[in-house]
């Protein structure tokens, strides 16, 4: 290896550490802004209850336009629905809200075509997961549903894009996202058990997990995509 290419190395492992730790340190502080926060949450509940049958609407359409529109991942909403309503509710809510996205997905995939869809997710990420995704039945999207960092929501285009059958895939798609759901509303719900140095180290981590995945996106999926189909 050449002393340049070395050194090109050297230096983009040396950034990626510095962004790394930087993000790291920059959750430790919001970890525990946000712990002083979660510990009023008589006071965030009773914000809620005076929002009536609305909070609960608002939760539902808020996971709902996740899986059409936003870049966020949907285990946040499962994180807030679990420490705002406790474990049942909060996945109830949640699972509403997704299935009614996966609904919406699907249906637009199917009725309106390849179009708007590219325009909704990106021409680059459709073109390489209906790569990906292609001939594949039932059992590979049932485990894109329920396997960590794999597009559930770009799944449901393509499954619209695509000769299966609608109402089967929906009824999978609510099977494989139960488990995760669940999970992250019961860490919603018990968000407040653990001591401020736990919460920072748990935000700091997450944050500069976040960014490492939104930087290896591509591969991690494609790894991902290997493993299902083994």
């Amino acid at each position: 290896m050449r002393f340049g290419t070395r050194l090109s190395l050297h230096r983009s492992l040396v950034l990626l550490i510095g962004v790394f730790l930087l993000l790291l340190s920059a959750g430790t502080v919001a970890g525990l802004v946000l712990h002083r926060w979660l510990t009023d949450r008589q006071a965030v509940q009773s914000w809620v209850v005076a929002l009536g049958p609305w909070g609960p609407l608002g939760s539902i359409l808020l996971n709902a336009a996740q899986v059409l529109l936003a870049p966020v991942p949907g285990q946040i909403f499962g994180l807030i629905n679990g420490y705002l309503y406790g474990v049942a509710r909060g996945t109830l809510y949640s699972w509403l809200g997704v299935q009614l996205g996966s609904a919406l997905a699907m249906g637009l995939g199917r009725w309106l075509g390849r179009p708007l869809i590219t325009r909704l997710v990106g021409a680059a990420r459709l073109e390489r997961w209906d790569r990906l995704a292609r001939r594949r039945g039932p059992a590979f999207f049932l485990l894109v549903f329920i396997l960590p960092f794999l597009p559930d929501d770009v799944a449901c285009f393509l499954i619209g894009l695509s000769p299966l059958s609608i109402p089967s895939m929906w009824l999978l798609a609510g099977v494989g996202r139960l488990p995760g759901l669940v999970v992250a509303n019961w860490v919603g719900a018990n968000a407040t058990r653990p001591p401020p140095e736990v919460w920072a180290g748990l935000v700091g981590g997450a944050l500069a997990l976040v960014w490492l995945f939104g930087r290896y996106q591509e591969w991690l999926e494609e790894q991902m995509v290997r493993v299902i189909g083994r």
